[in-house]
């Protein structure tokens, strides 16, 4: 798993809480947290409440930004 892998999830679903980032790549909570702070850090995710939650923790959702979706179309060709 890599930063660009953590793009493209939420390009493809947006708006995932870390857990389940976590449950999707089978890595820890921790593992997601420390690639989102570095992404959020870039300015390429944004997190939000989750205002639908009603019982238990409240949990953030992450977002692509507008960057983020300019720094992985620029992954992709430079791949290319």
């Amino acid at each position: 798993m890599c930063n660009e892998d953590i793009l493209r999830l939420l390009m493809d679903h947006r708006g995932h809480t870390v857990s389940e980032m976590a449950s999707h790549f089978h890595v820890t909570q921790t593992a997601i947290r420390n690639r989102l702070l570095r992404l959020t850090l870039a300015q390429s995710v944004t997190r939000r409440r989750n205002d639908e939650q009603r019982r238990g923790r409240p949990q953030d959702l992450y977002f692509i930004t507008s960057q983020g979706a300019a720094a992985l179309a620029k992954a992709a060709d430079d791949r290319s």
